[in-house]
């Protein structure tokens, strides 16, 4: 008997772990194709307050080289640097938040030459918006 539960709990944990495994956000054809058409080199990044009406970009020797700072996004999830760096990338909400490094970003702008995403921070009470602006 206990071998026959220890069977059945194996055989449902890898159902679940095949169904996970499989399941993908569903993305619309064109932000698929405008995300993975060609790489996309960062341009600049930076902060803005709810207080403040700017955008304070950080110091553009930051960025680091263009290899590092140049993303490639491919169909199946996955994607790398032109430094060979991996990642993975998922589209969710109907294609309004994008999932990579480690971090949900939501889409402001995507085009055919421009990319800009941002994710909303609260630091000690504070509220401020960390933007990314790629471009091809």
């Amino acid at each position: 008997m206990r071998r026959k539960n220890l069977n059945s709990i194996s055989y449902i944990t890898l159902v679940c772990l095949t169904l996970a495994a499989c399941h993908r956000n569903p993305s619309s054809g064109r932000d698929l194709q405008l995300l993975t058409a060609n790489p996309w080199k960062y341009e600049k990044a930076g902060f803005n307050s709810e207080d403040e009406d700017f955008f304070d970009a950080l110091d553009p020797r930051i960025a680091g080289s263009e290899k590092a700072n140049t993303l490639i996004f491919r169909a199946d999830g996955t994607g790398s640097t032109l430094d060979s760096l991996p990642f993975a990338w998922s589209f969710h909400n109907n294609d309004s938040t994008i999932y990579f490094q480690n971090q949900y970003f939501r889409v402001e702008t995507l085009s055919h030459s421009r990319m800009v995403l941002y994710t909303d921070q609260k630091l000690g009470g504070v509220s401020s918006r960390y933007t990314i602006v790629f471009r091809h």
